[in-house]
């Protein structure tokens, strides 16, 4: 159980919360809002920027929102975070990943049958997420020559730095999976 108040939907009385959910369901694509974002409805503004956030970050941009989730995924993984783990998943899955590609980016995404690029940009997102201070001129180089531009990168180090709030947060309040 949650360690903060989850504020359902149907129970939302403010505005701002109002029209902030009705953003979510409408542009996350489960229409529903995910209990990630019902846990921070009792600060309206804070729950706006989050949205905000993580809008411009997985739902805008160059790159795939499959593959900012895969980030997710190996970020996710890293820490133990099982709430965000199991969200990606669940994301992914409903995107049109196959459940042998999620098992893969689990256990070992390295061997994970994706096209070399995207094989860069999850190493890059992992290790950004994971060990900041480990990132290199080498690990921008190698982005670099799989023909990531500058955006692209800047995409990659915002996904990893949202998805590591998103398990400190969810974890730290022991956020229960959304039930589906």
């Amino acid at each position: 159980m949650a360690s903060v108040t989850l504020i359902a939907e149907d129970a939302a009385s403010d505005p701002r919360v109002r029209e902030v959910y009705d953003q979510i369901r409408r542009e996350l694509g489960f229409g529903m809002v995910p209990n990630l974002f019902l846990s921070m409805a009792s600060r309206p503004a804070w729950l706006e920027a989050n949205w905000n956030k993580f809008r411009s970050t997985v739902l805008e941009g160059e790159l795939p929102r499959t593959l900012k989730e895969m980030v997710g995924i190996l970020i996710s993984t890293a820490n133990n975070s099982q709430y965000a783990l199991k969200v990606h998943l669940h994301s992914l899955s409903a995107l049109g990943i196959s459940e042998s590609i999620l098992e893969m980016l689990v256990e070992d995404f390295e061997r994970c049958p994706l096209p070399p690029r995207d094989k860069v940009v999850l190493a890059f997102g992992r290790k950004a997420g994971i060990d900041p201070h480990g990132l290199g001129v080498e690990d921008f180089e190698a982005m670099r020559q799989a023909s990531l531009s500058e955006g692209e990168i800047y995409e990659v180090l915002a996904t990893a730095n949202l998805f590591t709030a998103v398990n400190q947060y969810t974890d730290a309040i022991s956020l229960e999976i959304d039930s589906v």
